[in-house]
This record gives structure tokens, sequence and C-alpha cells, in this order.
């Protein structure tokens, strides 16, 4: 083996070790030390050496898996938008777009998988999602949350922006659920079973976005202090600004 392919080997060793861990017990929750021994890696500088911090070895993982999720979502989003015209898309097109591109891969893909588990970790970390969502990398979902506002002109951006909130996390969740299934059953995941349950999402989270804003939602707003506007578009997920993690974004 020549030193560039060792060298590479290395490397991805230690990005697939840091990224199940990461998925399994959190970024915060996970040591340099643990990586290294899960990755069989006696030199205990290799990370350092490669990545240069656990940051970077996160930023690494997300280099490696964010790309082609952006990549299948801007296609199907693209055939959709030549299929539909000059009409908005609906919800549930819209929805779609959000979830297929990662149920594909997950399905399509020999496992185990860590990806799915590993952005639900990173959201309901504040610090960590704050970063990422900086960072801008997964920008396909710009265009999801454009679309959402063409689909619903007339609804205030705030309700939009919300719901476009509650969905992205809702898909994140849901698309983990069914990784972390395919992981534990093995031989005897469904993937039928997980079609399934992504069809039904789809119908709730369609739902969501089609729903009128309540009364109720439109005199809280009135009441709340006078913000910037939602931009119309947003970084990675669509959250200006990621709300600190609780029991109601996991």
């Amino acid at each position: 083996m020549t030193q560039d392919a060792a060298k590479t080997d290395t490397r991805t060793g230690l990005l697939l070790a840091a990224e199940r861990l990461f998925a399994l017990q959190g970024v915060a929750a996970t040591t340099i030390r643990q990586i290294n021994a899960a990755a069989g890696q006696r030199n205990q500088s290799a990370i350092h050496y490669h990545f240069g911090s656990r940051d970077g070895i996160l930023d690494a993982i997300m280099d490696l898996r964010v790309p082609p999720m952006n990549q299948a979502r801007a296609a199907l989003l693209e055939r959709m938008r030549d299929e539909a015209g000059a009409r908005p898309l609906t919800s549930r097109e819209i929805v779609t777009a959000l979830i297929q591109p990662n149920l594909d891969r997950l399905l399509a893909t020999p496992g185990p998988h860590f990806t799915a588990r590993l952005l639900l970790q990173m959201r309901v970390d504040h610090d960590i999602w704050r970063r990422y969502a900086r960072a801008h990398r997964a920008w396909t979902l710009d265009d999801i949350r454009v679309e959402i506002a063409r689909a619903n002109p007339f609804a205030p951006p705030e309700a939009l922006a919300s719901r476009f909130r509650q969905v992205v996390s809702l898909s994140m969740f849901q698309v983990a659920e069914i990784e972390r299934a395919q992981d534990q059953l093995g031989p005897g995941f469904s993937p039928e079973e997980a079609r399934f349950r992504i069809e039904e999402m789809t119908t709730a989270m369609g739902a969501i976005l089609d729903a009128p804003v309540s009364p109720g939602a439109l005199a809280w707003l009135r009441r709340a202090p006078a913000t910037e506007a939602p931009r119309a578009t947003a970084p990675a997920d669509g959250t200006p600004e990621p709300p600190a993690p609780d029991a109601a974004s996991k």
C-alpha cells in the first residue's frame, strides 16, 4: 500500500468511526480518544493530523454526506417544477422533495447508516446546530422554503417560517427512526413499512403546511415584539436562529 493510500484509509476510518459515535451518543459526548479507539488508531494525534479538531472531523463528515443529498433534492425539484409549469408545487410535492432524497439514499445503499441520526443529534444541540446552519451546507432547503411561500402567498411569513421548521424537524426525526430500525432489525427490517411510514408522514406534514393560520395564532403574532422579517432564504435547515433544544424539538 502506498503512503497516500494509507493516509486515505486512516482518514476514512476515522470519519466513519466518528460518524457512528456522534450519531449514537452525541457530538459533545464523544471524545477524540473514543474516535481513535473505534477506528483502531493507535496514534492519538491522528485526528489532529487529518482534521485539526473534533469540529474539523464533523465538518468533514458533513462535506461527505450533505452534497449528495443536495444534488438529489435539486434534481427532484427541477423535475417537479418542469412538470408543474406555472403553478406552485403542492404541499405534498414540497414535502416529498424534502424527504425523498434522504430516504432513497437510506433504502438504496447498504448499511449500516448513521447520517440521519447524526443530523438529529446535531439538531438538538443548540451550539452545534447554529454552527452548522451558518455554514449553509444544505442549500437546497432554501428552495423548499421558497416553494412553501409560493404555495401560500397570503400566509404571514412568520407562520410559514414556523411551519417550515416543523416539517424539517419532523422529517429529520422520521428518517432517523427508520435508519435506527434498519440498523437494529437487520434482515427483519421492512422497506415496505418504512415507505408506509413516510407516506403517512408526508400526508401529515402536507396538512401542517396547508392548514389555515388560526385566529389565536394571529392574535399572538400581533402581540409579539416586532422583529426583522424572516428571510426568503435560510441557512442550512431554514432556521435563521436555531432555537435552544428542548423536548419538543426532538
